[in-house]
C-alpha cells in the first residue's frame, strides 16, 4: 500500500477553496487505497475544520499568535518528522509561506522522500506582490530551499504551470485540476431556506459572490460596478456570502453606505450545508471579478449547478468563452461593469441554456475521482520511476 503524507496549515472552512480541495483530494487518495496521512493546524478561533473521510488527521493546537507567527507548531515539525521517518512514502506539502511548508520539505529531505508542493496559487503575479517585504524574508529564510527541493509541483491550471516556469523552476510539473461534486439539480433546497434569514431576497433575482471577502477577490470593482447599474435593475439583488477573517467587510459596507447601496446588497456570511446549495442554485447569475486564482474552485461549482459565471483572466477559466457558458473579461472595472450589463440583459431563458453548458463542462473535465487517480499515477512515477504520466510536464 503506497503511504501518503499531507501537510497544510489550515483545514478550516473559513479558508475557502485550499482545504476544500485538499480535503477532496486527500479523501480521494484514500478511496483509491492510499494510506493517507492529513498534518494540519487547528485555529480555533476560526470555527469548523474540514475533516476528510478515510484520512489519518494529525491536527496540532494554534492560537492567534500561532496565526501571525506564520503557524510556527513545533508539535507538528516533531510529530511529522516521527511518521516520515517510520511510515511514508512521498511528502505533498500545499501552500507556500508558512512553517508547516517549511516542516514538509525539512521531513521530506531528512528522510530523503519526494517532495510534491502544490502552490494553491501563492505563485500567482498578483499574490507574490502582496506582503512583499514578509515573503522577501521569508523567501530568503526557508522558501526558495522548499522550492528548490521540490521533486515536482501540482499546478491545477495550465496558467498556473506557466507561473511556476516563469519564476525558472524546472522539475515536473503535473496539471491536475480539481475534482467537484456533481450535485442533483433536482435536490436543490428552495429560496425560502435563505429568504428566512435574509428578507430583502424575496421578491428579486439573485446574482451571487461566494468566496473569501478579501481584496483579492475584487469585491470593491463589483461594488462599483453594480452602482452604476442597479437604478437600471431593480428586481435584481446582489448576495455577496463568504468568510471574513481580516475585517474588510468594514470597508465594503462603508462604501455601501455612502452610495446608498443598503437595500440592494446582502451580506449572509459564510453558507453550508443548505443554505450554501440554496444560494447556488437559486441564483441566475455568479460572479467572481478575482485578481488572481490558481483555479477557483467556485466557479466550477456554480456551473455544476447550471449557474452561467463571470470571472476574470485571473482565474485560468477561458472554457467560458469555449463552452458559451459565462463571460471571461479583463482584470478592470469597466470590463466587469459591461459583463454584468450584458449579463443582466441576457434572457431568463438563455441564462438557463447557458448554464446547462456549463454544468455539462464540470461533468466532463472535473466530474468523478480522476484527481485522486491521476495524482497517485504520479506519487508512483515518483516513488519507483518510469514513464512520466500524461499529465506531467517536464
Amino acid at each position: 500500500m503506497m503511504r501518503v503524507c499531507h501537510v497544510i496549515d489550515s483545514m478550516h472552512r473559513k479558508m475557502g477553496g485550499p482545504s476544500f480541495s485538499v480535503a477532496e483530494l486527500t479523501e480521494g487518495l484514500s478511496g483509491q487505497g492510499v494510506a493517507t496521512s492529513l498534518f494540519t493546524i487547528d485555529y480555533k478561533f476560526l470555527g469548523e475544520l474540514l475533516v476528510p473521510e478515510g484520512v489519518d488527521m494529525h491536527c496540532f493546537s494554534g492560537n492567534f499568535l500561532t496565526k501571525k507567527l506564520a503557524g510556527i507548531q513545533p508539535c507538528l515539525q516533531s510529530s511529522l518528522q516521527k511518521v516520515t521517518e517510520k511510515d511514508c512514502q512521498l511528502v505533498h506539502n500545499h501552500g507556500l509561506w508558512l512553517f508547516s511548508n517549511l516542516y514538509a520539505r525539512q521531513a521530506a529531505v531528512k528522510n530523503k522522500l519526494p517532495l510534491v508542493i502544490s502552490p494553491r496559487g501563492m505563485l500567482e503575479a498578483w499574490s507574490m506582490k502582496r506582503s512583499q517585504f514578509k515573503k522577501k524574508l521569508v523567501w530568503s529564510l526557508w522558501e526558495r530551499e522548499n522550492l528548490k527541493h521540490a521533486a515536482a509541483f501540482h499546478a491545477t491550471s495550465e496558467q498556473e504551470a506557466d507561473s511556476i516556469r516563469q519564476l525558472g523552476f524546472k522539475q515536473p510539473i503535473a496539471v491536475i485540476p480539481n475534482s467537484i461534486h456533481l450535485p442533483s439539480l433536482a435536490a436543490v433546497p428552495s429560496r425560502e431556506v435563505l429568504e428566512t434569514d435574509f428578507p430583502h431576497l424575496k421578491g428579486k433575482k439573485w446574482f451571487l459572490f461566494m468566496s473569501r471577502i478579501h481584496p483579492k477577490k475584487g469585491l470593491e470593482e463589483l461594488l462599483h460596478a453594480w452602482k452604476a447599474l442597479e437604478k437600471k435593475f431593480p428586481q435584481w439583488h446582489l448576495i455577496i456570502a463568504g468568510a471574513d477573517v481580516t475585517g474588510y467587510t468594514e470597508d465594503l459596507n462603508i462604501f455601501i453606505e455612502q452610495h446608498s447601496l443598503r437595500e440592494r446588497v446582502t451580506f449572509t456570511g459564510m453558507l453550508t450545508g443548505s443554505k450554501k446549495e440554496a444560494a447556488l442554485g437559486n441564483s441566475a447569475i455568479f460572479v467572481l471579478p478575482t485578481h488572481s486564482e490558481n483555479f477557483g474552485r467556485v466557479i466550477a461549482e456554480s456551473l455544476s449547478y447550471a449557474v452561467p459565471a463571470i470571472t476574470t483572466k485571473g482565474a485560468p477559466w477561458e472554457d467560458l468563452e469555449k463552452y458559451q457558458c459565462g463571460w471571461w473579461i479583463e482584470d478592470d472595472r469597466q470590463a466587469l461593469q459591461i459583463a454584468l450589463l450584458k449579463a443582466l440583459l441576457t434572457s431568463p431563458e438563455e441564462l438557463k441554456r447557458m448554464g446547462q453548458r456549463g454544468r455539462g463542462l464540470v461533468k466532463e473535465k472535473y466530474g468523478g475521482k480522476d484527481c485522486a487517480r491521476q495524482m497517485m499515477s504520479v506519487y508512483q512515477w515518483l516513488i519507483d520511476g518510469g514513464r512520466e504520466p500524461s499529465c506531467v510536464k517536464l
